[in-house]
């Protein structure tokens, strides 16, 4: 007979909304029957707890994603300066072995690079200085006849000693500018000591280390601290071609 089911002693309704006769719980053996709490708002201790979890992972996770973004920003820099390496060895090739020069001998390695296909590879996305052209500087020892060093002529490839150990090219600090060489040759304004040198070179733009060219186009990021004490070492050719002769003075 249809219609209000019978329910039995000990009987109770699942509280389920069923199209036709509803089901008692105990005449289906096996089912389980949930109770569904009724909805309640957050109190205002769970929300704070909430809200000082998210911050806890924010300050965790926002260093990493700094990092990895400094990281990027460093690979940016070395792709530049490997594709000005490429553009050098081009010229060499093209011109004697000779490598491409300062404003200063009439025509800068910038303008004579573009020849090359070498346009848009100037800066260093880290760069603080948004003014300037160009966020590299080439070694003036690796040009004929530097200022404070007029006997000497390291201009060609084959007046180099050892091409893998000397730098051809390296990232300006923010106030250097006006150059699109640094002055390593004239001892008498300090040369390359290590109190001077980091003065034109940024040496820790990227995480305590900047990104150098060598004259045999391979890129590398060396940090300060290894870079320093090879600026005083007799028999360095990190800066000077010829192993950086004891009568360069260098200050402490």
């Amino acid at each position: 007979m249809r219609g209000n089911p019978v329910v039995g002693r000990g009987c109770r309704p699942t509280g389920l909304k069923t199209v036709g006769t509803p089901v008692c719980a105990c005449e289906t053996p096996g089912l389980i029957v949930l109770r569904i709490p009724a909805h309640r708002a957050f109190t205002l201790i769970e929300l704070l707890v909430v809200i000082a979890i998210i911050a806890v992972l924010a300050g965790l996770l926002l260093p990493a994603l700094a990092g990895a973004k400094g990281r990027a920003r460093a690979v940016q820099c070395v792709s530049n300066l490997r594709q000005i390496g490429m553009g050098c060895a081009l010229y060499a090739q093209d011109n004697n072995e000779a490598l491409p020069m300062s404003a200063h001998q009439g025509a800068s390695w910038i303008g004579r690079l573009a020849t090359y296909g070498v346009t848009n590879t100037y800066r260093c996305p880290t760069d603080p200085n948004r003014l300037r052209f160009t966020s590299f500087a080439i070694n003036d020892f690796l040009t004929p006849q530097p200022f404070g060093a007029r006997d000497l002529d390291f201009s060609r490839l084959t007046s180099i000693a050892s091409p893998s150990e000397t730098l051809h090219l390296a990232e300006m600090t923010k106030k250097f500018e006006g150059s699109d060489h640094f002055h390593f040759a004239d001892a008498s304004g300090g040369g390359y000591a290590t109190n001077v040198f980091d003065r034109q070179v940024a040496v820790e733009r990227h995480i305590a280390a900047a990104n150098y060219l060598f004259v045999d186009s391979h890129v590398e990021g060396v940090r300060w601290v290894r870079v320093r004490p090879r600026l005083g070492q007799p028999g360095s050719r990190f800066v000077r071609p010829d192993g950086h002769p004891q009568t360069q003075t260098q200050n402490p």
